[in-house]
Order: structure tokens, then C-alpha cells, then sequence
């Protein structure tokens, strides 16, 4: 069971034992140190997590031509949805009973307005803060918390911020797309569950102020449409704090062949024609140990920018950018020599196209349902394989990979196939990889880099998928075990 990773760490230290030796037999059991679980908090962390959100807003209307009823209005809009989210953090008890801390999270969301297929609706569609909290231990293991901090969320406009003018001129285009900046305050509770595995629940109120989304002059009538809105979320994570020994004066449990990773996060990057795509992504063991039959819960983010031309006239060149997030709950079989997975969870997805393409079926938001599955060998047999795939209901969304290869202990290498595709196009691949095992002795963690390199071809010729088009494509993954 992936016997090629290095030590974490070592056992728990030997307790010393009396310096002369007692008459009547061997030392009494109370003369043996107790170990004490440790009951601080203090450390980094990183966690995922997923909630509902309502979005209420402002809509604030003027202009100059003078009339009582048209030239200034104020209209309440909503939108609502689902998000998931990533969050990273250092947490440090300050006594028996407080804590202090910072951290940074990154949402991608599902916020819907109005309706993008008729090109009048708004998406909410990612967002970002960064803070401080400040907690109160009920117990060893429960905490109540309060934060505050400055929050970014992206609005992506198909239409909706678009101005009628008097309902017989030209449509007014606004912003495609703004940020708006604010604060947030919030609050929730934090359950340690064991050494690393924390639960987490939190509902936080945003407020962004107000931004102008469009404002100009037509036939000599100045106009000015401004949006102020506020997000209201709950959300329930699971956050993993590192290098948690177990017992007060012991060590973490080494990773070894019986005792895997409780966690392994990744990161990448893939490059073809028209594309760059980034993408990370972390696993939890649920059951404290990666090399055992067990629950998984795993999270991975893309961020993609591509190109391609409009299948129809004018032909124009347009341009995406295309977030995803999912969270996904799986269970993990083991045995002699291979081990599998199955996954299902849920994806949020938003593709953002300038200018618009009225024939692509990838635009704007979209979010449902997900799968996906793996196979892999053993790092211990001469040879080596895999083969994963995933599929989500977001854009019809599909991946599969499969790869074989010989296995040095070295050096993992060997052919690959893969195709990425979508309810636009697909776009499938043949190459070779390389799969390099190390440690990262400054940290103590066993790793793996992965290069791959290979030919791209285009599935109907559009290259309108965030893989990108016809041509060479390559790519590295960092894979890190704690």
C-alpha cells in the first residue's frame, strides 16, 4: 500500500525508566507517564466547505431629464444559490479558553438573477475574504467563534444591468461583469472531531456598499444605474489542521506501510493551444488513514482561460473565463495490489464569455450534480496503471484518463490517453507522462511530480472547450501527502 512514501515522523519517545533497580520485581505502572491528549488548538489549517447564500440588492436609478416618475427609482432584487468553498487559516490558542486567528477563503458560487438563455440574468459567481476570528472553548473539543474581515464577490452580467432606453431606443449596454468590495461580520461553532479533523458551521452577513454597473448619455439625458447589494451564507466545512501529534509529548502517526496519509492535497497546471488551465484539489481520509478501506471527502477548483472562433458569422474571436468547484464524498476500497474509488457530490461551475457566443451551450452559471471514479496499482509492482474519469450534469461536463507505464520506484513512466468534453465540444489526447516520487525533507513530506506531454486534437473543430484546441499540450502536477 503505496510503500514508497518516506516516514513523517517517528514514534512516541521511550519513557525513561528508574536510574537503580527496585528488590521486589519490574517498576509500578504509576511510575509510567500518562499520555495526555492535547488540548490546543493552535495551528494551520485548510478546509472545504459548502452552504446556500441570498443575495438582496439595491437597484438605484437617476437621471437628468426631469421627469417625477421615470428619472429616479430604487427597486429590491434577490438572487439565491449554492457555493462551495476553500479556506485556509492559522489558529492560535492563547490560554485555556480563547483563541485568536486569520485566515482566507475563496468561493466559488451559483447565485442566479433573472434568465441567462435569453441573455437578461445575473450570476454572482465566485467570491473572496480574508479575516480574523476571535473564539471561546465550551470545552476541549467544542468552540463558538465570532469574525469580521474584507470581502470581494464577482457579479457577471448577461443583460440584466442593460438599460431600455424609453423602450424605443438602443439597449444601453452595462458592465459585463464587477467586483464589489465590502465587509463582512459573522459567527458558528467549530467541533473537533480527532488530532487533525475539525467540523465547522458559520453563517456570515456581507455588505459590498455600491458600485456604478452602467452610466452614460443618450440624446442629451445623462443616466446613472448603481447596485447595492448584501450576501447572507450558511456553510458547513471540514477543516484539517496540520501536524496535530496525538498525545501530549508524542509525535504525529509516521506514515509508513501500515499507517498512510490522513490527507494529500494537489496542484497543477495543463497547457494546449488557445488554453491554460489551472487546477488543485485536497482529499480527506475520514477514517485518519489513506491505506484502509474508508470514507474520503475530496474538493478540487479549476480556474481555465481560453479562445476559440465562432462556429457562425461574423467568426469573431472569443474569449473565457471558466471557474469550477466541487465537493464530492467517496469511499476508498484496498486491496493486495490495486485500490479504487467512487465519488458523487456536487459542482459548481460558471463560464464567462466576452463577447457573448449565442451559439455555445457553455455560458454563464451552472451547477448539479457530479461523479467520478479511479483506479490505480500498487507502488510496489514493477508495472504500473490507472484509470479515472468524472461527470457532471454543470455543462455536461466529462474527463477520462487512462495510463500505463513501468513502475522503477524512481521513476513512474509510461503512454497515456485522456479526453476532456463538454456540452460544446471535446477534445481528445494521446501522450506519455513521468511520475517522479521525492520528500520534501525541509517539511518532512513525502511528495510526487507528475510532467505529461503529448498531441491534442480537436473533437468538432471549434476548440471551444477549456482544453483548449488542436496542437501540443503539456502539464505538471505537485502532489503532497500529510
Amino acid at each position: 500500500m503505496k510503500k514508497t512514501l518516506a516516514l513523517v515522523a517517528f514514534g512516541a519517545a521511550i519513557p525513561a525508566l528508574s536510574a537503580s533497580a527496585l528488590a521486589d520485581g519490574p517498576f509500578s505502572l504509576k511510575d509510567t507517564p500518562v499520555q495526555v491528549e492535547v488540548p490546543s488548538w493552535t495551528g494551520f489549517y485548510f478546509g472545504v466547505g459548502a452552504g446556500y447564500g441570498h443575495n438582496h440588492s439595491k437597484n438605484n436609478y437617476h437621471d437628468n431629464a426631469g421627469d417625477p416618475v421615470t428619472s429616479n427609482s430604487s427597486v429590491n432584487e434577490s438572487a439565491d444559490g449554492g457555493f462551495i468553498s476553500t479556506m485556509f487559516g492559522y489558529d492560535r490558542q492563547i490560554n485555556d479558553r480563547f483563541l485568536v486567528g486569520a485566515f482566507v477563503d475563496v468561493s466559488t458560487s451559483e447565485f442566479t438573477r433573472g434568465n441567462e438563455d435569453i441573455h437578461d440574468g445575473l450570476v454572482i459567481d465566485r467570491s473572496w475574504a480574508i479575516g480574523g476570528r476571535l473564539g471561546y472553548l465550551v470545552n476541549d473539543r467544542t468552540m463558538i467563534y465570532a469574525n469580521a474581515g474584507y470581502t470581494q464577490a464577482h457579479f457577471s452580467n448577461d443583460g440584466w444591468w442593460d438599460i431600455d432606453a424609453n423602450g424605443v431606443g438602443p439597449t444601453l449596454a452595462g458592465k459585463g461583469g464587477n467586483w464589489f468590495s465590502g465587509y463582512f461580520v459573522g459567527g458558528g461553532f467549530e467541533r473537533k472531531l480527532n488530532d487533525n479533523f475539525y467540523l465547522r458551521g458559520e453563517a456570515r452577513y456581507s455588505d459590498f456598499g455600491s458600485e456604478v454597473t452602467n452610466t452614460g448619455t443618450f440624446e442629451g439625458t445623462h443616466y446613472v444605474d448603481r447596485e447595492a447589494p448584501s450576501i447572507v451564507t450558511g456553510e458547513l466545512a471540514l477543516v484539517y489542521k496540520l501536524d496535530r501529534p496525538r498525545f501530549l509529548g508524542g509525535n504525529a502517526t509516521p506514515i509508513d506501510e501500515n499507517h498512510g496519509p490522513r490527507t494529500i492535497t494537489y496542484q497543477g497546471i495543463d497547457a494546449a493551444p488557445d488554453s491554460v488551465y489551472y487546477y488543485g484539489g485536497t482529499v480527506f481520509g475520514l477514517t485518519n488513514d489513506l491505506y484502509h478501506n474508508g470514507l474520503l471527502l475530496r474538493s478540487e477548483g479549476v480556474i481555465a482561460d481560453y479562445n476559440y472562433r465562432e462556429s457562425q458569422a461574423p467568426n469573431s474571436k472569443i474569449d473565457v473565463d471558466d471557474r469550477s468547484l466541487d465537493i464530492m464524498l467517496g469511499y476508498q476500497w484496498i486491496w493486495d495490489n490495486w485500490s479504487a474509488i467512487g465519488y458523487v457530490g456536487y459542482e459548481v461551475r460558471n463560464a464567462h464569455l466576452s463577447p457573448d457566443d449565442p451559439n455555445s451551450d457553455v455560458k454563464g452559471g451552472a451547477d448539479g450534480f457530479k461523479v467520478a471514479a479511479e483506479l490505480e496499482s500498487d507502488d510496489e509492482l514493477p508495472y504500473y496503471a490507472s484509470l479515472e474519469g468524472s461527470y457532471s450534469t454543470a455543462f455536461d461536463s466529462y474527463y477520462g484518463q487512462a495510463r500505463i507505464g513501468w513502475n522503477k520506484q524512481t521513476i513512474v513512466f509510461g503512454p497515456e490517453a485522456a479526453v476532456y468534453g463538454d456540452g460544446a465540444d471535446y477534445a481528445p489526447r494521446v501522450g506519455a507522462f513521468a511520475t517522479i516520487p521525492f520528500k520534501m525533507w525541509w517539511i518532512n513530506v513525502p511528495a510526487k511530480i507528475t510532467f505529461d506531454i503529448g498531441q491534442q486534437f480537436a473533437g468538432n473543430g471549434d476548440g471551444d472547450t477549456r482544453a483548449g484546441g488542436e496542437g501540443v499540450y503539456g502539464g505538471s502536477m505537485l502532489r503532497l501527502d500529510f
